[in-house]
């Protein structure tokens, strides 16, 4: 039997050393280099990166674990740690991602965003939510174990990945890589929740195409008693995004999950381009003729649906439904939308975890002996858990920090928090592995 106590107060005595290497990780600035722009940026980004990348294998190694750091991206490396148990256990995944969204304009900081500045019991920065400081609180846990001499039975491997913040290809890289386990707990910031589902997201676009002609017989083909020699693909697509507004109102009345907030299944359009002379991948060739009948329109949306939907089934509603508004159109039923999924590789699969999973009991377990009955939830954006679902793990979400906080400006983790969350992991680490 663990003493509680004992582990609850190793991570106390640790506060001060577990917020300097929340402090450390975030004086990287490991800007996710794909959502920069200019060479010089993307370089600065991907070396800061790499040095981060260079303390967590340095930290990990210093555990005693078997450090693997490869390629998930071309110049951009994961770090996986392996932590041998003692055997007779099950093994368990820590992870975590070390690029983080742009910071900005310093300026409309409180605080430097690199800095990692105290200010009460805030940490500020970028990354220190987002999710260094869960990074830090799964090393900090392994460290009170090994102090107190606690030896797992059960492995336990620490993914430390790169490019979450585009859609987490360094995890899929690390299970690709054979980085498994029975289980895992993703540190992303939970606001105190263990976080058991996550809906699917499909990035679709549906392509309208037209007619073009001039503008000056616009009267021939629209009005009443017209010819129809020009047909507006931006027109059309605008009726189907009207339609698609209605689907969604649908969706936010009949779909329910009794961990996800009412109205998740959005239909976001985050994108509409439409021009003459035709176009290709989501793009018309012109952009600039305002006298020209559109022929191309291109509608880029991002479909979210439930923890226990299948894709197949969402998409399939989806291409019925838009196939009977085309049906009411005369054009559209002879020249049918085109609709493509997965645009720009954004195709995040759901997880779904029961709440009596031997993984959210432990979990539960650690929570309640340090801060109380635990609250399980939904995650309303997505993470890494869609990849491991995708490879058979079954794994949750519990980290510090609020995600309200992360990606803005006023980014901060509580140092309360962080001890917290500490605590609760090492905990977790002795109920699911077992220790020796």
């Amino acid at each position: 039997m663990v003493d509680v106590e004992a582990v609850r107060g190793a991570v106390a005595e640790r506060r001060d050393e577990l917020v300097a290497l929340v402090r450390e990780l975030v004086s990287y600035p490991s800007e996710n280099p794909k959502l920069l722009s200019g060479a010089a940026a993307q370089a600065r980004a991907t070396a800061a990166e790499a040095a981060c990348q260079d303390a967590v294998a340095t930290h990990l190694g210093a555990l005693g674990m078997r450090v693997d750091r490869f390629e998930a991206l071309p110049g951009r490396e994961d770090v996986v740690g392996r932590l041998a148990g003692a055997g007779r256990g099950r093994s368990l995944i820590l992870n975590g991602h070390v690029d983080v969204v742009p910071a900005g304009d310093a300026s409309a900081w409180p605080h430097d965003p690199w800095g990692g500045e105290l200010d009460g019991d805030r940490l500020w920065g970028r990354g220190a939510c987002d999710m260094k400081g869960g990074i830090a609180c799964g090393m900090v846990a392994l460290r009170v174990l090994q102090a107190l001499g606690l030896q797992l039975q059960g492995d336990v491997v620490f993914q430390s990945v790169v490019d979450e913040e585009t859609g987490g290809p360094g995890t899929r890289a690390a299970l690709a890589r054979g980085h498994v386990a029975e289980a895992a707990i993703v540190l992303e910031p939970t606001a105190r929740e263990i976080v058991t589902v996550e809906g699917g997201l499909e990035w679709v676009r549906v392509v309208v195409r037209g007619r073009t002609g001039h503008s000056a017989i616009r009267y021939r083909s629209v009005h009443a008693g017209g010819r129809g020699q020009a047909v507006s693909a931006i027109e059309k697509a605008v009726k189907l995004l009207a339609a698609v507004a209605e689907l969604e109102r649908h969706w936010a009345v009949h779909k329910v999950h009794p961990l996800m907030p009412r109205g998740i299944t959005t239909i976001n359009p985050g994108v509409i381009a439409g021009g003459s002379g035709g176009g290709t991948d989501g793009m018309p060739n012109g952009m600039v003729a305002y006298s020209n009948f559109s022929d191309y329109c291109a509608l880029g949306l991002s479909l979210k649906y439930l923890p226990d939907e299948r894709a197949d089934d969402v998409k399939a509603e989806f291409e019925q439904f838009i196939a009977r508004i085309a049906a009411a159109d005369p054009w559209l039923r002879e020249h049918p939308p085109e609709i493509e999924w997965g645009v720009a590789g954004v195709s995040f699969p759901p997880s779904e975890v029961p709440s009596d999973h031997p993984l959210v009991m432990a979990l539960g377990g650690a929570f309640r002996a340090v801060a109380g009955e635990p609250r399980l939830g939904g995650f309303e954006a997505v993470s890494d858990l869609a990849w491991l679902a995708e490879a058979g793990i079954p794994a949750v979400l519990y980290g510090p920090g609020d995600f309200a906080q992360a990606h803005s400006s006023a980014e901060y983790v509580g140092v309360d928090e962080l001890v917290e969350v500490a605590t609760v992991v090492a905990l977790a680490l002795c109920e699911w592995c077992g220790v020796a």
